[in-house]
């Protein structure tokens, strides 16, 4: 539960910085600077998996754009899922992150492949940048 709690702070945090309009760093390379690459590393692929998922669900309603990189695609998919699951009728997180549709083998493969978890870091940030109003607990 520990890395549940962790992994969504310093998300959390990650996004806020790159909020802000004077961080001109890439998330890849702020994340790399603030250590979160070696926390999502680290971090259990079920951890990785439900970050992924919480964060697509808070940030359904936000347009992600097109996208040109994979790490944007996956976001962009995984958020549309969420809304998706909301408009037919979904109201709690839980009806959209414990549902074994295609948005959650998606973030499965993405939180299991330790060889690409820069992308699964990037596509989570991508997301919690456009949270809204901020993360659910």
């Amino acid at each position: 539960m520990l890395d549940l709690y962790v992994t969504r702070t310093a998300v959390l945090m990650a996004a806020n910085l790159l909020r802000v309009p004077s961080e001109r760093r890439s998330p890849l390379q702020f994340a790399t600077d603030a250590g979160l690459t070696e926390l999502w590393r680290h971090a259990a692929p079920e951890t990785r998996r439900m970050r992924l998922l919480q964060a697509a669900w808070e940030a359904r309603t936000a347009f992600l754009g097109d996208a040109d990189d994979d790490a944007h695609r996956y976001a962009a998919y995984l958020a549309e899922a969420a809304n998706a699951a909301h408009q037919r009728g979904a109201t709690r997180r839980e009806e959209f992150t414990d549902r074994m549709d295609p948005h959650f083998l998606l973030a499965q493969s993405l939180a299991f492949d330790v060889l690409d978890l820069d992308i699964s870091l990037i596509a989570v940030l991508t997301l919690a940048v456009r949270v809204p109003a901020g993360w659910q607990a």
